[in-house]
């Protein structure tokens, strides 16, 4: 999945995480406002998988109620979609996930600062020197790899 995110430049080689966290969240799970630590590089990304659910940004979000909470914007992350937080989205406005209906989870991927690494921890060497597709090479790699379950043809014998 990291090799995809670089190479259909999702992410910026440069930025090839080395960490991740997997958010398993049952009915009524959210997650609180925060704005993720600086000891992780920029941009990282999420992807949400299993069931859509809503993420709300602003710099002055409230608690509305239990996992309910109102701020400046509330994006739909649908089933299979990354969010990429840089700039302002990733360091200025706060964010957090409303209280889920449905089981989901996401997996969060970023990459640690160097100089906030923990001594004897090293990246990946078979991701050392990712570099993203050419946009041409990118429009094949993705026509070969991805067929929707939908674009398949049923016919009748």
């Amino acid at each position: 999945m990291i090799r995809r995110l670089v190479r259909w430049h999702v992410l910026p080689p440069d930025c090839v995480p080395d960490s991740c966290i997997v958010n398993i969240y049952d009915v009524g799970d959210c997650i609180p406002p925060h704005i993720d630590s600086h000891d992780f590089v920029r941009p990282f990304c999420t992807v949400s998988f299993l069931s859509e659910c809503n993420i709300v940004f602003g710099s002055n979000l409230k608690t509305v109620g239990p996992g309910d909470f109102a701020g400046a914007i509330a994006i739909p992350l649908p089933m299979g979609s990354v969010l990429v937080l840089n700039g302002n989205g990733a360091d200025v406005a706060k964010y957090c996930v409303l209280t889920v209906p449905t089981k989901r989870i996401s997996i969060t991927f970023r990459r640690m600062n160097e100089s906030r690494r923990p001594i004897g921890c090293a990246p990946e060497q078979d991701l050392l020197g990712l570099q993203p597709l050419s946009h041409e090479a990118d429009r094949y790699e993705k026509s070969k790899t991805y067929k929707p379950w939908h674009s398949k043809q049923l016919t009748r014998t």
